[in-house]
């Protein structure tokens, strides 16, 4: 059992070390970002047709949005459309470093893109806050690989601490520290929840 338990942690650091590294660095750009300069951004704007008989639901379902960014040519995770104050509809996609805007006209049969592309520091922040599934294989396979990393993660904290148990004789100080981050974690979170 001792050396299933090692293998399994040591297989989960490896699943780990590429996408805890990822993170640190997306991260460090994300609060640091002043150190790196100002972020470039680009801007184009196109008008599209659009065949109304090929979305088949209705503006507000997240199928049309599907349907829209197909025939649209756009790449990324969508969000559901919302009605503007004019009548038109709107819909964003978004994958790192590129975020496009769709404005859809009332009858549906032509839509104003807009595509901002985005600096390297903003593409890095792209790659820390991605989350989900919806933006096509690639995003999907990304977003699978995230949820094993998180998986792997809580795998090795459990091996580690059975491995830890099993290896020390003094397990006082062990579970000082365990004590202490589960009563930071539950402190955060309660107060968290008791901010107005």
């Amino acid at each position: 059992m001792y050396v299933r338990l090692r293998q399994i942690h040591l297989y989960c650091s490896f699943i780990l070390m590429a996408f805890v590294v990822m993170y640190f660095i997306t991260g460090y750009v994300l609060t640091r970002g002043n150190l790196f300069g100002k972020a470039s951004e680009t801007s184009t704007t196109r008008t599209a047709s659009v065949d109304a008989s090929k979305l088949s639901a209705t503006p507000n379902e997240p199928a049309f949005a599907a349907a829209l960014q197909t025939q649209l040519d756009i790449h990324g995770q969508r969000n559901e459309g919302k009605r503007l104050k004019n009548g038109t509809w709107q819909f964003k996609y978004f994958r790192p470093g590129v975020l496009t805007e769709v404005n859809l006209a009332v009858d549906l049969k032509s839509a104003t893109v807009k595509e901002q592309r985005l600096g390297w520091q903003r593409i890095m922040v792209g790659f820390h806050r991605l989350h989900g599934y919806g933006g096509g294989a690639l995003y999907n396979l990304w977003a699978f690989f995230y949820d094993l990393a998180s998986a792997a993660m809580i795998v090795f904290a459990i091996t580690g601490v059975l491995l830890w148990y099993r290896m020390v004789k003094n397990h006082k100080p062990g579970f000082i520290l365990l004590a202490c981050s589960l009563a930071f974690t539950l402190a955060t979170i309660a107060y968290l929840k008791l901010l107005p």
